[in-house]
């Protein structure tokens, strides 16, 4: 049987274990493998192993859990209010999220890879006019700053990945599709979760964004003028990262590993908002935490796009390891 394409976590993890003499079998979800040694087997999908909580998942993955756990333990995160799928925007819904600051962030309560994400609405009249009957969703205050993701393995601060979105700069010469195209063509990108960067798709979004900055597919921007393609920094629709590591303060290292044992993810992707990494993050205004991932991506952390690679595949290799001779 030929081995199925695997989403590039997968990959990446199957590939160091192979390194290692580890044997793999890959299943045709394209994300489940198991390995196994001559005395033990194990499965991973993508960055998450069988040796992670399930109570810690369900935190992960649903929104308003996460929002729950975080501020139960006064950790960092914007205000928010959950539409319900019964009651959508009924008065008392709209009376909770007038009293947050806007702009604010909607987005569902389980998706993943910034799926249906919308960044920067303005007021309640807006909201009001791109909800969906019968959507739940999360309405969350709009944090500041730049985005990072940090990963913690084994409640250790491990790394960190500034997350730049989609974007090209200009040359004074080519269009903005023109650009967009000839970035494309860097050999990591493709489509989907499988190659090591996604290729930025221009869709509805990106013409939108496009307009806001006074800008059409066919204009020439000017030399070294940032134009920005999305509004989230996901790998999945385009963006790119950075290895940050080193600068990570102190106290930000330690708010990471108590955020990895609130929620219960010896394994965790955490996803940040600040203007300074290299700063407390309890002192800066409207910094905090976005979200957190049970499976965080690696191809952030083995393939950014500055800085040096950092091997968190064989980390957590070494993670599952450990866990097999307790």
């Amino acid at each position: 049987m030929p081995t199925p394409k695997l989403n590039a976590s997968s990959r990446i993890m199957l590939e160091e274990a192979e390194k290692r003499g580890i044997s793999c079998v890959a299943f045709e979800d394209n994300e489940t493998v198991l390995m196994s040694t001559e005395t033990h087997q194990w499965y991973i999908r993508g960055s998450r192993t069988s040796f992670q909580s399930s109570v810690g998942k369900t935190i992960a993955d649903y929104k308003p859990l996460t929002k729950q756990v975080l501020s139960h333990f006064q950790l960092p995160t914007g205000k928010w209010v959950v539409i319900s799928q019964k009651t959508g925007l009924d008065q008392e819904t709209l009376q909770q999220i007038a009293q947050l600051e806007f702009p604010v962030v909607v987005k569902p309560l389980d998706e993943r890879h910034g799926k249906g994400v919308i960044v920067g609405i303005e007021n309640s009249a807006v909201l009001t006019q791109i909800y969906q009957p019968g959507t739940a969703l999360l309405v969350e205050e709009q944090l500041r700053g730049q985005e990072y993701r940090i990963v913690c393995l084994d409640y250790q601060f491990t790394a960190a990945a500034y997350r730049k979105s989609a974007h090209v700069m200009g040359d004074g010469q080519h269009t903005v599709e023109e650009l967009i195209t000839e970035k494309n063509k860097h050999p990591w990108r493709g489509a989907g979760h499988q190659n090591n960067l996604t290729v930025i798709t221009v869709d509805e979004l990106v013409i939108s964004l496009l307009s806001e900055q006074k800008l059409k597919l066919n204009d020439i921007p000017q030399p070294g003028q940032e134009v920005v393609l999305r509004k989230t920094a996901n790998l999945s629709t385009g963006g790119e990262a950075w290895n940050i590591t080193e600068t990570v303060h102190p106290e930000n290292r330690k708010l990471f590993e108590q955020i990895a044992r609130a929620c219960d993810l010896n394994i965790i992707g955490i996803d940040v908002m600040c203007t300074d990494i290299s700063s407390p993050i309890l002192d800066q205004p409207k910094a905090g935490i976005i979200e957190v991932n049970a499976s965080p991506g690696l191809r952030m952390h083995h393939y950014p796009l500055q800085g040096e690679p950092i091997n968190i595949a064989g980390q957590i290799l070494d993670l599952c390891l450990r866990s097999l001779k307790q």
